[in-house]
């Protein structure tokens, strides 16, 4: 009896025991958060000045080598942007051809027939399934008009080294480059040009160059490939220019086969401003002229001619595209941005800003005046999150054909990405770019806009006394890092033909561009 009542007596002290601690916990808890010692807070009184210029050029040619893989544009543009606000873009192209050795190692044979010739090109392209059948739909095709594409031999050399650095630096080319006294003889025009979804189908011939047929008379399918643009090109042409030089140096000398067919020259003609732009892959594109040719065949005695015969032999003779690119663009720009960008206000700012990709226009970004900057330095902030919003003008834009999906800002004085794009790995989340963002949104009262995070910028600013850089804002496809390429800035807008108009900081609404900072004040 007397253990069962000790037993009972400890039980009830462990429990009123327990229950105190319990209250006590709860008590200095409620303290912290009723009493905290520090507060967040937002200021968004920041001057945000923005005004809009034109971009006379980008840099716009691609090297496929190893040294420049961080300067490729990864797509290059061929035809019309026809925009009512901004105007017609055209994007001609400019491009290099070298040889495929097999095919140039040794002498043609006699009685060549040419059978045709072409230039092909992958479409960027991706399958679904539609009615139970798998389709293509293409990518990175905007618009639907027909248009005329003429082709010509271009005979400027395209030279890897720039001779202007004595042959020690690599040559690039800017998107205003001036092609038409190189202009050559034209080897392609086709008048009705469209794309297509249809796939790319190769078919199976005979020794001779005829086709192989099935039992009911059908070609027999080689290959059924992704959608190609094929463009059908003159063989009289190839004929004189290559079949002509059999056995001569030019065709088994890669270097001087460069300088002596130096490339072609790709040039969109609109039908009254109609059209449409294709982005494609120039690394894939190839020529490829078909022929047939007489050959003797020694039947293995090479010895005894008595029993040698002559055969007609299919042949392909191959050319790839795109060891140097250079694409050309020439943006007439409408009535209303030519006044928007003629009128831009340098020193207080544009009620309007027109974005423009594809050496189009971009936008200048000045933050603070040099009081709220001093005021804002005395101040003792921690500076936790800061973010810089641009509002889309919807009124303005309604009529264009999209909207870019993401935008640029990037230090505009030195010509580099900011901070936030080129801190440590663990100051960009998953490598996503999720706090910089930049990418279009629509805020809970319908209105889009762009927003970047831009905190180790302000922080440097402010907390650090760092110049107050101006910063550029562009149209881009993808975020280049880094920005600048030994040295050579990479116009983050050279491949993509879209605008966008935002309201800049002497809008009468209440969306003019805003940088919010979330801080703590210590005091």
């Amino acid at each position: 009896m007397l253990n069962k009542r000790n037993g009972f007596i400890i039980l009830l002290m462990a429990v009123m025991f327990n229950t105190s601690c319990k209250k006590d916990f709860t008590t200095v808890g409620n303290n912290l958060i009723e009493k905290p010692l520090f507060k967040g807070k937002l200021y968004q009184d920041a001057l945000v000045r923005i005004y809009d210029q034109r971009v006379d050029k980008v840099l716009s040619s691609k090297l496929n080598s190893i040294r420049d893989a961080g300067s490729n544009l990864p797509v290059v543009s061929l035809g019309f942007y026809n925009d009512n606000k901004f105007g017609i873009l055209t994007a001609g192209v400019v491009t290099d051809i070298m040889p495929d050795a097999v095919n140039f190692n040794k002498p043609f044979g006699n009685n060549l027939k040419m059978l045709g010739a072409k230039l092909i090109i992958p479409y960027f392209s991706h399958t679904k399934t539609e009615n139970d059948e798998t389709v293509y739909v293409l990518d990175s095709i905007f618009g639907e008009h027909e248009f005329e594409l003429k082709i010509y031999e271009q005979t400027y050399l395209l030279t890897t080294y720039d001779p202007d650095t004595g042959l020690e630096e690599r040559r690039h080319f800017y998107s205003d480059f001036d092609i038409s006294p190189h202009i050559g003889p034209m080897i392609a025009d086709t008048v009705d040009f469209n794309v297509s979804n249809e796939p790319y189908i190769t078919y199976q011939r005979n020794e001779d160059g005829t086709f192989k047929l099935n039992g009911d008379g059908d070609k027999i399918v080689k290959d059924s490939l992704e959608p190609h643009m094929i463009i059908k090109l003159d063989t009289t042409y190839f004929k004189q220019k290559i079949f002509a030089h059999s056995g001569e140096s030019i065709l088994s000398n890669k270097e001087e086969f460069k300088d002596y067919f130096r490339g072609i020259f790709l040039l969109p003609v609109s039908r009254d401003g109609a059209g449409l732009l294709m982005q494609l892959d120039f690394s894939k594109a190839k020529i490829i002229v078909q022929y047939t040719e007489e050959v003797t065949d020694d039947n293995n005695t090479p010895n005894d001619t008595s029993d040698d015969t002559v055969k007609t032999v299919y042949k392909e003779l191959k050319m790839n595209l795109g060891s140097t690119v250079v694409n050309l663009y020439d943006n007439a720009l409408s009535g209303y941005a030519q006044t928007a960008l003629g009128s831009s206000d340098l020193i207080n700012g544009d009620a309007e800003v027109v974005l423009k990709g594809e050496a189009g226009s971009e936008a200048v970004i000045q933050l603070f005046d040099e009081q709220q900057l001093r005021e804002l330095r005395q101040k003792d902030w921690l500076i936790n999150h800061a973010e810089l919003y641009f509002y889309v003008n919807e009124t303005a834009s309604d009529d264009m054909l999209s909207m870019p999906q993401r935008l640029l800002l990037y230090d505009y004085d030195k010509q580099k990405n900011i901070i936030d794009l080129t801190g440590a790995p663990e100051s960009i989340p998953d490598n996503d770019y999720k706090e910089y963002n930049g990418k279009l949104d629509t805020d809970e009262d319908g209105h889009k806009f762009y927003k970047f995070g831009i905190t180790r910028h302000i922080r440097n600013i402010i907390e650090k006394d760092s110049t107050n850089d101006k910063l550029g804002l562009r149209v881009i496809y993808n975020i280049p890092v880094p920005l600048k390429v030994n040295g050579l800035f990479k116009d983050p807008d050279a491949y993509s033909p879209k605008g966008v108009i935002l309201y800049g900081n002497q809008t009468a609404t209440d969306l003019k561009p805003v940088l919010k900072i979330h801080y703590t004040d210590p005091q």
